[in-house]
């Protein structure tokens, strides 16, 4: 991966496809299909986003990287840098799909640069397990079986067995009917990681009067850093 960025990022500048979110630098190694316009998904993360929260990212690198595709996703955060795909595979995207994926690699970046004051009095982590028993007891009641999996949902070290099963086997399809007024997502379900991450995404990005609903201790706990 590194001789890979180094390789990438010097073509990058030489190409002069560089750009910035406020002081960070934005590389694009890889273009995004032709209708989506990077200033205007940097302008919409600019009117989403404070500044104070990018405290700590390096850059954001966009490509066709082989972590990312090896693991099938389209983003992620590492070493102080997000990668993004570049959706070449995606040419139905649209800026707000961007914009999204990179406001939940932020979410990250805040989580690990506030670890105490987002879990300290563990509000979040004690709201988050008691959705899970909801959804287990769903689950039961709706005659799904599991095999002998019940206990990933609350093994702190099975995260990816617990996200293979809930999409593999049980599928997400099938899990949204049950989570709606319960997880703002499927895939929050998989780790408080996500959970925290899907709520920041929701709390900047989307409706924050249904997360305060759904999900009123992690909104309060978003609110609090509003007021730092």
């Amino acid at each position: 991966m590194k001789k890979y960025l180094e390789h990438s990022v010097k073509k990058s500048l030489k190409e002069r496809k560089e750009y910035l979110l406020y002081d960070v630098p934005v590389y694009m190694i890889n273009f995004f299909p032709d209708h989506i316009n990077v200033n205007n998904v940097l302008e919409d993360l600019k009117e989403l986003i404070p500044y104070e929260f990018l405290y700590g990212l390096e850059g954001i690198y966009i490509g066709e990287f082989p972590e990312l595709i090896e693991r099938d996703i389209q983003a992620m955060l590492k070493d102080g840098a997000i990668y993004l795909s570049s959706y070449k595979e995606h040419p139905e995207v649209t800026e707000e799909i961007i914009v999204k994926d990179i406001v939940h690699e932020l979410a990250h970046l805040v989580e690990d640069n506030h670890q105490f004051e987002i879990y300290g009095d563990n509000s979040i982590e004690k709201e988050y397990v008691g959705k899970k028993k909801r959804l287990v007891e769903l689950l039961r009641a709706n005659g799904i079986s599991f095999h002998g999996m019940g206990s990933l949902f609350f093994s702190e070290d099975k995260v990816d067995e617990l996200d293979n099963f809930l999409f593999k086997e049980l599928g997400y399809d099938n899990l949204s009917s049950l989570t709606p007024g319960l997880f703002l997502s499927p895939y929050s379900v998989t780790s408080i990681r996500e959970y925290f991450a899907n709520g920041f995404d929701e709390y900047f990005n989307g409706d924050r009067h249904y997360l305060k609903e759904i999900c009123p201790l992690l909104y309060d706990k978003l609110e609090t850093f509003m007021e730092f």
